[in-house]
């Protein structure tokens, strides 16, 4: 792999904007928990022992055992505010209040390692942003990283640029990174607000 001093992949780059945004006690979502690498790493950011909470969703049963699994071997503080939702990030339960939310990650596409016919989609993928822009608070941001190596994926990546473009810039500051000498790298959409 590569070595770079600053970031070698768009995972990197999404962690050190987390880094930035996150502190203890803050509430954050993981949009999509895949094998729980986002979940995790949102958990050990925001989890003290009495504060903090993160929702964490997915479709797919298997991968939100995975992500449990990975976070009780990793993190030294009980488990108890990290909420695992089987069911699909286009419907974000009413107990998560309109802005209140400092982070909401997206890692798109398919499950790694997994069924590779089962990807987010852009219909659900942009309701789900929508409602997102409700819930994160002042100065709080989300996250897309976005797969456009697949057909499903360019599709959705193509409809969440065109709907990212047209957020009011009072409101929101957003940034597309690419890079554009790796053919079909993902991407990563940063949306913060502005206040």
């Amino acid at each position: 792999m590569f070595n770079a001093p600053l970031f070698n992949q768009h995972l990197d780059l999404s962690k050190q904007y987390f880094k930035r945004l996150l502190t203890d006690g803050d509430i954050a979502i993981d949009a999509t928990c895949g094998n729980g690498h986002d979940t995790l790493f949102i958990a050990s950011s925001i989890l003290t022992k009495d504060s903090g909470t993160v929702y964490t969703f997915d479709i797919q049963q298997d991968a939100l055992e995975s992500a449990k699994k990975l976070c009780s071997q990793n993190l030294i503080i009980p488990m108890d505010r990290i909420h695992f939702l089987n069911q699909c990030h286009s419907e974000f339960p009413e107990v998560i209040l309109e802005n209140s939310v400092k982070l909401i990650v997206y890692n798109l596409g398919y499950l790694p390692g997994g069924n590779k016919a089962i990807t987010t989609e852009a219909n659900t993928t942009l309701k789900s942003i929508e409602r997102s822009l409700e819930l994160i608070s002042s100065k709080g941001a989300i996250s897309i990283t976005c797969y456009s190596g697949h057909p499903a994926g360019k599709i959705e990546e193509d409809r969440i640029l065109e709907f990212v473009s047209k957020l009011d810039p009072k409101k929101w500051c957003c940034c597309h990174h690419r890079f554009i000498n790796r053919e079909k790298a993902p991407s990563l959409l940063i949306l913060q607000k502005n206040n």
